[in-house]
């Protein structure tokens, strides 16, 4: 009988022991110190350049230095003449590059304003995330 209790007891001690030793296992989600899911981009300001022979206004946007686990994954740029009704002209692209839009008919003198928008998808539960740039203008 001294043996069974014997046995038990060095039974129990052992599994105190490696008790101690395990330790509970726990991820504090606060002192992770990756960045939060963020993208910068970079919109331009209104400008002229020749396409074909046509004087055109463009402006771009671009993603990039992006943080976290985010992937850019599309550029909506606009431009339009200042004081104009319409929504000018757009473009947009799907992929993490620059878009870049081109607005005709140019008009001297004309003051253009160019807009961005640039979104990515988060690789958590927050999903999407967007940023607008702009209003950035310049007279032409």
């Amino acid at each position: 009988m001294t043996r069974c209790v014997t046995a038990a007891a060095s039974v129990f001690s052992t599994a105190l022991l490696m008790l101690g030793f395990a330790g509970p296992a726990s991820a504090d989600p606060s002192s992770d110190s990756s960045p939060e899911p963020s993208c910068v981009y970079t919109l331009s300001a209104p400008q002229l350049v020749q396409v074909s022979g046509v004087t055109m206004v463009t402006a771009t946007l671009a993603p990039f230095p992006c943080t976290g686990s985010i992937d850019p994954n599309s550029m909506t740029v606009c431009v339009k003449a200042q004081g104009d009704s319409t929504n000018g002209k757009c473009a947009f692209q799907a992929k993490p590059v620059a878009a870049q839009v081109y607005y005709a008919p140019y008009r001297p003198g004309t003051t253009y304003v160019s807009t961005g928008t640039g979104c990515g998808s988060v690789f958590t539960a927050e999903g999407a995330v967007c940023a607008t740039e702009g209003p950035m203008s310049a007279t032409l």
